[in-house]
């Protein structure tokens, strides 16, 4: 599970700590390299302190530093509430769609709904069901009752469900699929629902 501290004051200092970390790793070498993963964390972190602001400043930050990062679902999570909060709604709906896509588990277990685990290819650990272990209650108890009705009713619609089914018809061949040209159409297919190109879906 992810270590979050709880008190305000340590919060802070955390998220101090990170910052001096990315800065002074791209004074030094030109880059931030991050093997750890901290950049997946400062977004939830400035949530916790309920600092939208802070969140989605660290999110465009994000973009512009890691354009290509294929992000982490906890990550995605508090930037579909930062989002939301701020009342931009298509922008977190989209968010709501690659989430969904980078952990099919994810919102079902945020809406206390079951969910067996998938006969389908997870690309990583952060695709598959017991990624759900770690994460930290603090942050799943961040979504008020109308956020939890909103991202059920973006969930149950026709527009999500065909995604998702989609998704899931390619994972569930790209499972058995040997390296190839049919492999890796179906990666292309999946990384287009990804990037929100749903063209293959008309």
């Amino acid at each position: 599970m992810y270590n979050f501290p709880s008190e305000p004051r340590k919060i802070k200092e955390r998220i101090r700590r990170h910052e001096r970390a990315f800065i002074k790793e791209q004074q030094e070498h030109g880059v931030i390299s991050d093997g750890a993963g901290k950049r997946y964390l400062l977004g939830p972190l400035y949530l916790i302190l309920n600092d939208v602001d802070g969140a989605l400043k660290y999110y465009q930050w994000f973009e512009s530093e890691f354009p290509d990062d294929v992000g982490e679902p906890l990550q995605y999570f508090c930037w579909i509430l930062a989002l939301y909060r701020k009342g931009d709604t298509d922008a977190a709906t989209n968010k709501l769609i690659q989430a969904m896509l980078k952990n099919l588990y994810l919102i079902p277990h945020i809406l206390g709904q079951g969910q067996e685990r998938y006969d389908i290819w997870h690309g990583s650990n952060y695709e598959d069901i017991e990624y759900l272990s770690y994460l930290p209650p603090v942050v799943m108890e961040l979504c008020t009752k109308e956020e939890l009705d909103w991202i059920n009713r973006q969930y149950s619609s026709d527009k999500f469900t065909t995604i998702r089914g989609r998704y899931i018809d390619i994972q569930s061949q790209l499972k058995d699929e040997p390296r190839g040209s049919r492999r890796t159409e179906l990666v292309e297919q999946a990384s287009r629902l990804e990037y929100l190109d749903f063209s293959d879906l008309n």
